[in-house]
């Protein structure tokens, strides 16, 4: 048992990088492989072959009406779970009716699996068909070509799954590029838009609840002038690495300009956010964000109201912001309540 949890582990099957396309590839899977198995189906009528002409009727037939239904949006006719067992079944009869002819059909069938099932169920699966595949091996050609069936067909198991595994790692890289800045590795001004839509209510209003600080660091320019872009590059960095040490783990930080950022904090009151950003404001003026040299920074403080949009939040908290460089800097206002 603990070296089946280590081979799941080792193998990452919990990591599914097909699951936000699945139903686009059950379609074309199901249309493709009616076409494909259509021929079949033909050749063993004419060839009287009653059995397998009647196993490959019956997945023609699923397949044309899954393409039915997910063409309308619904769920297959017959779910894909119940065709992969009826594959199995349909893997072990060919290659007891065809020897070593029936076995190429296996490998068709464990793709299958992984491509249009969840990726833990398609490798239960798996493991039950090749189990099967060579037990059957074993009664129909005997055990050697039935070992190297298993080795075969088992190796192209594990393939598949170090395949998944390079996909999800590579999916998960892309999306980190998409919505982080290269620089400080905050979240970006995309994602902090794309994020807070998705908060946003089917009425178009924001979820009451969150509090945002508007943070931008004071004399920037001069900073670069007189140091240079890298010395302000570095100043971001440490900015940011500041604040990751300060905010809980549900806060979420995002760069919206040169100098700008956006500090998000879930279910938090205007008093509770302005106390954080008192204490932000503080510990930053205190860090040594640029050896030898105070740098400080301006925030503004902004809680969403009722029936506030999200355009209008960024825009208080915003105009908090300018409200606290106009006042004269390094220090905390809070966006006016109506």
């Amino acid at each position: 048992m603990e070296l089946l949890s280590w081979a799941c582990r080792a193998l990452n099957i919990d990591d599914d990088a097909l699951a936000a396309h699945r139903n686009r590839i059950q379609l074309n899977f199901s249309r493709l492989a009616a076409v494909a198995m259509a021929p079949f189906a033909v050749l063993h009528l004419v060839g009287a072959n009653w059995l397998m002409f009647g196993v490959n009727a019956i997945l023609v037939s699923s397949m044309l009406s899954n393409v039915w239904a997910l063409k309308r949006g619904r769920a297959p006719v017959v779910p894909f779970w119940t065709l992969g067992f009826v594959m199995v079944a349909a893997a072990c009869a060919s290659v007891l009716a065809q020897g070593l002819n029936g076995v190429v059909w296996a490998y068709p069938a464990l793709f299958m699996f992984f491509f249009v099932l969840p990726r833990g169920l398609a490798m239960a699966l798996g493991l039950v068909l090749l189990a099967s595949v060579t037990a059957a091996s074993t009664v129909s050609m005997g055990w050697p070509l039935a070992a190297r069936v298993f080795m075969s067909l088992g190796f192209v198991l594990v393939m598949i799954n170090v395949v998944l595994n390079v996909v999800g790692e590579l999916q998960r890289a892309l999306v980190t590029q998409a919505i982080t800045d290269p620089l400080t590795g905050a979240y970006n001004r995309r994602h902090l838009q794309e994020h807070l839509a998705q908060r946003v209510a089917p009425a178009g209003r924001a979820v009451v609840g969150d509090a945002l600080l508007a943070i931008d660091i004071d004399h920037f320019k001069r900073v670069n002038d007189e140091h240079g872009h890298a010395a302000g590059d570095e100043v971001l960095c440490r900015l940011v690495a500041a604040i990751g040490a300060r905010k809980r783990g549900a806060d979420m930080l995002f760069r919206t300009g040169g100098e700008e950022f956006v500090l998000l904090l879930p279910r938090t009151s205007l008093q509770a956010a302005q106390g954080v950003a008192e204490e932000l404001r503080r510990r930053l003026a205190e860090a040594e964000l640029m050896p030898g040299e105070s740098v400080t920074v301006s925030i503004g403080v902004s809680a969403l109201a009722p029936g506030q949009s999200v355009d209008a939040w960024l825009q208080t908290a915003d105009a908090a912001l300018y409200g606290a460089k106009r006042e004269g800097r390094n220090r905390v206002v809070v966006a006016q309540t109506a």
